[in-house]
């Protein structure tokens, strides 16, 4: 809102007019949306129910509080400022004063998390205020019950969220490499002719395979989540020219192909059984 943008640009000591910085809002805007997604404060598009329900009594009385002074508006600047930091001693009848700054923090960790649904944001009473107060005072409004599509939005939501967590837990591509360097390696199809348990190791099980040539045993970790049954006459993309290695004394020549990860585990990747044994992956 260029409007009160102006007050608070004059309050923090940079008096600009609107007509001054109308272009820079808006590729600040820009800047914000494309190139520092995850600095963006958005307001929740409803009610969050499931933070509002951890708060105790107090910190309810607090969030009612702070609804009904902006509710009833006639307010400015200073007199906003002055009122928030008041807000957790008229809430606490029991209030502490050498508790103050930490009950202050925690009032404006719980009014960020209901209307942003982050634990910080910017200076409390400057966004208050900077932030059309039609646009975030339902947010802070637990009168009326949680409705069916608020229910629905925040499930949506949560299921946003930990998308974008698995996202991000993804590895970065690693280094580029030139198509000399990717021949180097050997992926062959090999059949799993023999699985075994691994004696004193708790998740390796030790294949034997046909590579198309000859008979090679591969160790792998995949214990928790195959059985031998699982494996034995299956065909698999193994990595044929890789050292050598130990594994509970068990000697692995090679390494199999699979996707694993922290929600699903380890999935070898499977070759159909009409694909030769020995057969090149290009």
């Amino acid at each position: 809102n260029a409007d009160m943008l102006e007050t608070v640009f004059e309050k923090i000591g940079t008096p600009y007019k609107k007509e001054e910085f109308a272009e820079r809002l808006e590729l600040a805007k820009y800047w914000l949306e494309k190139c520092s997604p995850e600095n963006m404060n958005t307001l929740l598009g409803y009610r969050n129910w499931d933070f509002y329900n951890t708060l105790n009594e107090v910190e309810k009385k607090e969030i009612q509080l702070l609804h009904d002074f902006i509710a009833k508006g006639e307010y400015d600047l200073d007199a906003l400022n002055s009122f928030i930091y008041t807000i957790p001693r008229e809430a606490d009848p029991d209030f502490q004063e050498e508790n103050k700054k930490t009950a202050q923090a925690q009032f404006f960790k719980n009014a960020y998390n209901l209307m942003i649904g982050k634990a910080a944001g910017p200076r409390l009473y400057l966004f208050l205020f900077a932030v059309e107060p039609q646009r975030y005072l339902g947010l802070l409004d637990f009168s009326t019950p949680q409705t069916e599509e608020e229910k629905t939005l925040a499930a949506e939501a949560k299921a946003a969220e930990e998308e974008e967590a698995r996202k991000n837990a993804i590895a970065p591509i690693k280094e580029e490499i030139t198509i000399d360097e990717f021949d180097k390696v050997d992926m062959r199809v090999c059949k799993v002719i023999n699985c075994e348990i691994v004696k004193n190791a708790k998740k390796l099980l030790k294949l034997t395979l046909f590579d198309g040539l000859d008979e090679r045993v591969i160790v792998s970790s995949i214990r928790d989540d195959y059985t031998p049954e699982e494996l034995i006459g299956r065909k698999i993309i193994v990595i044929a020219n890789l050292k050598p290695a130990k594994f509970a004394g068990v000697k692995s020549n090679g390494m199999l192909i699979a996707a694993s990860g922290d929600d699903f585990g380890c999935k070898i990747i499977f070759v159909d059984d009409c694909v030769p044994e020995g057969t090149a992956i290009h």
